[in-house]
């Protein structure tokens, strides 16, 4: 009986064929880990809205972790052309979005080569168009952890009226017993009539997990704005 081979089964399922054939530059490259890792240029041509049509090419390297679509690939800019000012993490790496929404992408994405075109593409676009004219094409969201803070508010459909906190809290609970505490919409209502669909949806996506994370994040980060 021949072995399974990993590797060639991730490959397959996150049809890294589909990218390489769309950016015939890239390469997959030896890793150590479980994982997978290209790198090589991408050249791509992209608009935004009615916005100016612009061809580039960036020199990149994807590393994709073994738990993707569940976890989200890491991307670098490797030729010096991107400055660390510029939206970039600590690690170095580029900051294509706050953590769950890039975490919503990769899953509902599910392959590696539409979360390029969805997460890595924009972004490089965005670099581009601000090299050349000096703006954002897409604006922006605030800097390090009110940008998260205000990415988390969008994704649960919370405004300045809604308390953020208690939605990520009843996201990191059971479906069963979350649905039987008041939505914290303020409309008087248990979750299970009122706001359930949205926060059941990401917990089925995301897992509670995640929100439980997210929730200890929140309380530990107070709003600066």
């Amino acid at each position: 009986m021949t072995e399974r081979d990993p590797t060639r089964d991730r490959i397959q399922s996150w049809r890294v064929d589909e990218l390489l054939e769309k950016y015939s530059g890239l390469r997959l490259v030896p890793t150590r880990g479980e994982g997978l890792k290209l790198a090589g240029p991408i050249t791509f041509s992209a608009q935004a809205r009615d916005l100016q049509s612009i061809t580039d090419e960036y020199q990149v390297e994807i590393t994709v972790p073994p738990e993707f679509p569940r976890a989200v690939p890491a991307v670098r800019e490797t030729a010096g052309r991107i400055p660390p000012t510029y939206h970039t993490l600590a690690d170095g790496t580029l900051c294509l979005g706050s953590p769950t929404r890039l975490r919503l992408i990769a899953w509902e994405s599910r392959s590696l080569s539409r979360f390029v075109e969805r997460c890595v593409i924009p972004y490089l676009y965005g670099r581009s168009y601000f090299e050349k004219h000096g703006v954002m094409p897409f604006g922006e969201l605030a800097h390090g952890d009110d940008g998260i803070r205000e990415d988390l508010a969008a994704i649960f459909g919370v405004d300045g009226r809604c308390d953020l906190d208690d939605f990520v809290r009843l996201a990191a609970m059971r479906r069963r017993e979350a649905n039987k505490q008041p939505c914290p919409c303020g409309s008087g209502r248990r979750l299970g009539r009122c706001h359930n669909r949205r926060v059941n949806t990401l917990r089925g996506r995301l897992g509670r997990q995640w929100f439980r994370a997210s929730l200890g994040w929140l309380r530990r980060t107070p709003r600066t704005q």
